[in-house]
């Protein structure tokens, strides 16, 4: 019996450019690490370049597991990071480093999921995350490509051919389908292809059971003239969508992609943006093009991705991170109820679920402990106007009518976090200094499939005896780990 031939999909060789970009070693880990780093970076003051980099590369050796990994790979999540995420500021005509926006928008913000949405949405081709070579070839193969924006088209687009052929389907891409039709064809990152032709041809394909690795295909040969594999071949089309999968914009279902069901305003931001960073526009129209020329476009690069932190953009979907059937019948529900709703939800607002949510653990703890007396006095006493140090007036339910009084520190991301580190003002710490084994850090931290509560009791002491570290910083740096500190179980307020 003869064997059915293999038909591989083929870009035209005078289409196809690889587009590729810097990968960091720490992508599977990239929200604790980011996370970690944004905060470290926090703690260096401005300084000369050599002294930033040295404390900058003993903050990397220091992230968890990394303390015996060999320098070389250390240096490369030094220029990895900044890279991709331009977590500091590097003048070196003035010999001076600082942190940047972006690291200290995330350590302020503490909002993994729209981080990564608004590193996304500026993230684009040409870009100063790419080195002045490759950043040449793009242009003069007259490449303007957001990738973000170009995945979510298509599958919007092709969301609109299913419905139209009656089919209840939604659309969904892969990595290989994700670099063969997009990444890698000049007609698409140049946009002289719509995305109803993209989602077309992918949907043809399957249709027609077309392949496209194709081991034999002069494209897949590397500099060394080896072919590929097919992991090399899809990995920076597949970095995006796993990104964006991070981001909540995207679902992952056995290697296929989909929009998020519940994320419509955030997948439009992206589907209808026109933002571009037009720095290079200029070197289109050159024949000739010197690498020096661009690289002093970089720090202006780096200055328009830091500009685009914008606080109120792609605020965090609440439910997809509390759950959609979970009791919120807890003192003060309005919080909840508000944050989960609202259409115009702020970075406090994240603090006010986390203060509700604690409400509402506190309250079961007094229940649990026979102190149902005490429920109806707990307060969230934190106001714009007023802030006497701490967010919640509880008690102790210990046999006493000792106030318990709870910071709380909360953290949103799309994965579970591992990095306990948070930030104390100066007044919380002084008033933390007062009261004494009185006071109390509750860092929370809530995932999608995750959320983990740690007490911290009496900081200032736990300070002095060895078993947190606290650096001054605007108030104080706090970094705890699970040597000295278990989680706590999350009780759900039930009536």
């Amino acid at each position: 019996m003869a064997r059915k031939k293999i038909i591989y999909y083929k870009v035209p060789d005078n289409y196809w450019f690889r587009i590729h970009f810097v990968r960091p070693r720490f992508k599977g880990n990239i929200e604790n690490v980011l996370l970690y780093m944004a905060n470290e970076c926090c703690r260096i003051p401005k300084c000369s370049c050599e002294e930033y980099n040295k404390k900058y590369f003993n903050a990397i050796k220091m992230f968890p597991g990394n303390i015996d990994m060999a320098d070389k790979t250390l240096h490369n999540w030094r220029t990895e990071i900044p890279a991709l995420f331009g977590f500091y500021k590097e003048d070196k005509e003035n010999d001076v480093t600082e942190t940047s926006k972006m690291a200290f928008f995330l350590h302020e913000h503490q909002d993994l999921t729209q981080f990564l949405r608004l590193f996304l949405f500026s993230f684009q081709f040409p870009g100063g995350h790419m080195k002045p070579k490759d950043i040449k070839d793009i242009i003069y193969h007259g490449i303007r490509f957001k990738p973000a924006r170009t995945i979510i088209q298509v599958l919007m687009a092709g969301n609109k051919i299913l419905g139209e052929e009656g089919s209840e389907k939604e659309m969904s891409i892969s990595a290989e389908e994700a670099t063969y039709c997009i990444f890698n064809d000049i007609r698409v990152t140049s946009s002289k292809l719509a995305p109803d032709k993209i989602a077309h041809t992918i949907l043809d394909n399957r249709k027609n059971k077309v392949k496209y690795y194709n081991p034999n295909d002069s494209n897949t040969l590397s500099l060394k003239g080896t072919a590929r594999t097919k992991g090399d071949m899809t990995r920076y089309a597949g970095d995006i969508l796993d990104y964006m999968e991070i981001a909540n914009l995207l679902d992952k279902h056995n290697g296929y992609y989909s929009m998020k069901g519940n994320e419509l305003a955030a997948l439009m931001t992206f589907a209808n943006d026109v933002t571009w960073f037009s720095g290079y526009e200029s070197f289109y129209k050159k024949d000739e093009i010197e690498t020096t020329d661009l690289s002093k476009v970089e720090p202006i690069w780096f200055e328009y991705v830091n500009n685009s932190m914008k606080p109120d953009l792609f605020k965090t979907d609440i439910i997809s991170i509390i759950g959609q059937h979970e009791e919120i019948d807890v003192v003060f529900e309005d919080r909840i109820r508000d944050v989960v709703l609202s259409d115009d939800r702020t970075t406090k607002d994240i603090g006010n679920l986390g203060e509700a949510i604690i409400c509402g653990h506190e309250k079961m703890r007094l229940k649990i402990n026979g102190y149902e007396e005490f429920i109806k006095l707990i307060q969230i006493v934190d106001s714009p106007n007023y802030h006497p140090g701490y967010d919640i007036d509880s008690f102790e339910a210990d046999g006493t009518e000792y106030h318990r009084y709870i910071e709380v520190k909360t953290t949103i991301s799309k994965q579970k976090i591992q990095m306990y580190g948070f930030h104390m003002s100066p007044n919380e710490w002084s008033v933390a200094g007062t009261i004494k084994e009185h006071y109390y850090v509750y860092r929370l931290m809530l995932s999608e499939k995750d959320k983990i509560l740690f007490v911290l009791r009496n900081p200032v002491a736990l300070y002095k005896n060895d078993k947190i570290d606290a650096e001054p910083r605007n108030g104080m740096e706090i970094t705890f780990s699970t040597e000295h500190f278990e989680p706590t179980e999350l009780l759900i307020w039930k009536r």
